[in-house]
């Protein structure tokens, strides 16, 4: 019994409640559709229950299945001709990772950045990078490292405009900075959510979108501790595209080490921007969140 009203609980969360509420923000973000898979799939199983009763349990866990994986599963969408026809519009590369505060040097992080060659890569939860930045330097040759707010690190071959930082409610950071060499210069804003138990993630999220000032060619990325299911995104869906979703091949979950839960880690790019590609990578050893590599391109301006 306690299984099945957990069970229609999460149900309830995840069809109609969310995280509209910062009480159930916390049962929302803690029972994603794998975790009620998992639990419907046990109680399928439970030794204790006749098959009469297992088969309610076994139609919910195909039910779950199907709607997990035709929620969670990302294919490319079709590439739009104008990549290929716009020669003036030079692509762009963006590596971001939630590095998980390492002691010192991130060994993990360089060989991923020679291995994937970005044109920008950003990083939160950097640990004390700041003391390894010149041995980063000599690493990575091809890139000016740079420390921003709250262990926000940038690694960048583009030439960089202007930058700013700031703490948002809630303790959330955000880094903000233009950059320069793919067309008219353009914003990108880095973001660390922070996780808090007891108050709505709402208002650090309109806060960093904020900070886009509705830029079309913006583009925001970071660890926003939310689930792309959440309710406070939806708002935001109207003017931004979230990479993977659009040009992903798998799972969109990007934590945690390797299972596919929940999808915290975003890149997401104003509408004057085409997604060409987007791919994810583990590396366990170096941290819980999966990395996120895009590729984007700029729209041509239409006459």
């Amino acid at each position: 019994m306690l299984g099945w009203l957990v069970l229609l609980l999460g149900l309830l969360l995840q069809l109609w409640l969310k995280d509209h509420n910062a009480a159930w923000a916390v049962f929302f973000y803690g029972m994603p559709k794998p975790c009620l898979l998992a639990l419907s799939a046990l109680l399928a199983c439970w030794p204790k229950m006749s098959h009469k009763r297992k088969l309610p349990a076994r139609v919910v866990s195909i039910c779950l299945a199907l709607w997990w994986l035709s929620t969670s599963w990302c294919m490319p969408e079709r590439l739009s001709s104008f990549s290929q026809n716009a020669p003036s519009a030079e692509p762009l590369t963006i590596l971001y990772w939630n590095l998980c505060r390492p002691n010192g040097l991130d060994q993990e992080m360089v060989d991923l950045v020679k291995q994937t060659q970005p044109d920008l890569a950003v990083f939160v939860e950097a640990g004390n990078a700041g003391s390894v930045l010149t041995k980063y330097s000599e690493m990575l040759p091809d890139y000016r490292p740079e420390l921003m707010q709250r262990g926000i690190m940038r690694l960048s071959r583009i030439k960089t405009a202007s930058e700013r930082s700031g703490v948002v409610p809630r303790m959330a950071a955000y880094a903000q900075f233009d950059l320069a060499g793919r067309g008219p210069d353009f914003p990108v804003i880095v973001a660390d959510i922070f996780p808090h138990a007891f108050h709505s993630r709402k208002p650090q999220i309109d806060s960093v979108f904020a900070q886009t000032f509705k830029r079309p060619d913006a583009i925001v990325i970071g660890d926003f501790n939310t689930p792309l299911e959440s309710v406070h995104l939806s708002q935001f869906r109207q003017h931004f595209t979230e990479a993977f979703e659009v040009a992903g091949l798998g799972f969109k979950e990007t934590w945690p080490c390797g299972l596919p839960l929940l999808s915290i880690d975003h890149i997401w790019v104003g509408p004057d921007w085409q997604v060409i590609k987007a791919d994810k990578f583990w590396r366990l050893t170096g941290s819980d969140h999966a990395a996120l590599l895009v590729t984007v391109q700029r729209k041509p301006k239409i006459p």
